[in-house]
């Protein structure tokens, strides 16, 4: 304890380790560095990496540590006590802290400390304000935003406030207006299938062709679940629709398509959710034709495979109140700027990926013709 001067780690991508002079009491928040001391971080990348102490000024100060893991999605700003180069610093992981929230730095060690701020992992939705107060009162520093070339600054002391901010807030545009292209799942995409089947068995002692309808049901035979990379929205909501082919009868080769529609939530900012899920009934009718004087046995055989878990993009038209980069006014959306942008979805489950009806029938005897 107190004593080391260098350090090497390979943490996973998203995994982060945090030193600091001393253990801090409890907070509420356990990303708090209130009353820690100085501190300093190693993020995972997921390759080995190294580095001294003394840059950090943290040289046989180093008596606590946590790591946990944090949503590297969601973006990150960096604090310093002097220059980047030379300098304590602490990083602000967005995910640890509360949206639309008057952060206070009361008893943290870079409290009207902090001289240069680093936002590369901002978004372009993104944006960061310090307050000279912790209550959010008093002078303010509001342009730390995730858009345009300007992505640091190595001395706020241009900016006369250096050594001034004792809170922060983070925050995020929201469109006012979304349209998210679905998504087309083809049969392809399952694999391994597992069959669900149906069947009327029954005699047509008629002169006439009968029709005998197969209904093959399962409710939860198939499942999707949907993990979203887009860090901006609080909720999604995910619909479903399935679509069968039209067969032959007897020759069949019916393959099914899956629809999948998505919408975001942006009302309550508390909360995060990447991942939904849904199960998808089966649900297939089949009509036969039944020759006359016959047995018949009429079956549907519906095919459900695995789907791996894959990355899938589509495109989100979106429509915001305030000049994002790239954005064009859009005089039919009450003049709005009008912005299209690549969403990634990772989808995987079980899909029905074919459809498969036969019927066999076989001559009875006709008592009028014996």
């Amino acid at each position: 304890m107190d004593n080391a001067e260098w350090v090497a780690w390979n943490l996973p991508i998203g995994t982060v380790m945090t030193f600091t002079n001393h253990l801090p009491n409890q907070p509420s928040n356990p990303a708090s560095l209130e009353d820690a001391g100085e501190s300093f971080d190693l993020i995972g990348s997921g390759q080995t990496r190294s580095g001294s102490l003394y840059a950090n000024h943290m040289i046989g100060k180093a008596s606590a540590f946590w790591w946990r893991e944090v949503d590297l999605w969601q973006g990150a700003v960096q604090f310093f006590a002097d220059t980047p180069d030379w300098a304590n610093f602490a990083t602000i992981f967005l995910c640890e802290w509360p949206r639309d929230t008057i952060i206070s730095m009361s008893n943290w060690f870079l409290e009207d400390q902090i001289s240069a701020v680093h936002w590369k992992a901002l978004t372009d939705r993104q944006t960061m304000t310090l307050y000279q107060n912790p209550d959010g009162s008093g002078a303010r520093y509001d342009n730390i935003k995730g858009w345009g070339s300007f992505k640091e600054i190595a001395s706020l002391g241009d900016y006369g406030f250096e050594d001034h901010a004792s809170a922060f807030l983070w925050t995020s545009i929201s469109p006012k207006k979304e349209i998210i292209d679905p998504i087309i799942l083809p049969a392809s995409a399952s694999t391994d299938a597992r069959p669900y089947t149906a069947y009327n068995e029954g005699y047509n002692k008629t002169d006439a062709a009968q029709s005998t309808v197969v209904t093959l049901k399962e409710a939860k035979a198939q499942s999707m679940t949907v993990e979203t990379f887009d860090t901006q929205h609080v909720g999604m909501s995910l619909n479903v629709s399935q679509t069968v082919k039209a067969g032959v009868e007897a020759i069949l080769a019916s393959e099914t398509t899956v629809k999948l529609g998505f919408t975001y939530d942006y009302t309550n900012t508390q909360t995060v959710t990447r991942t939904t899920s849904k199960t998808i009934a089966i649900d297939v009718q089949q009509t036969f034709n039944v020759p006359p004087w016959t047995h018949f046995v009429a079956t549907v055989v519906a095919s459900v495979g695995s789907c791996p878990s894959t990355d899938y993009n589509t495109t989100a038209t979106r429509w915001y109140d305030y000049a994002v980069p790239n954005g064009i006014r859009d005089p039919d959306n009450n003049s709005w700027y009008k912005r299209e942008e690549m969403v990634t979805f990772r989808i995987g489950g079980s899909l029905m990926s074919q459809v498969r009806w036969d019927m066999e029938a076989t001559k009875i005897v006709n008592p009028d013709e014996a």
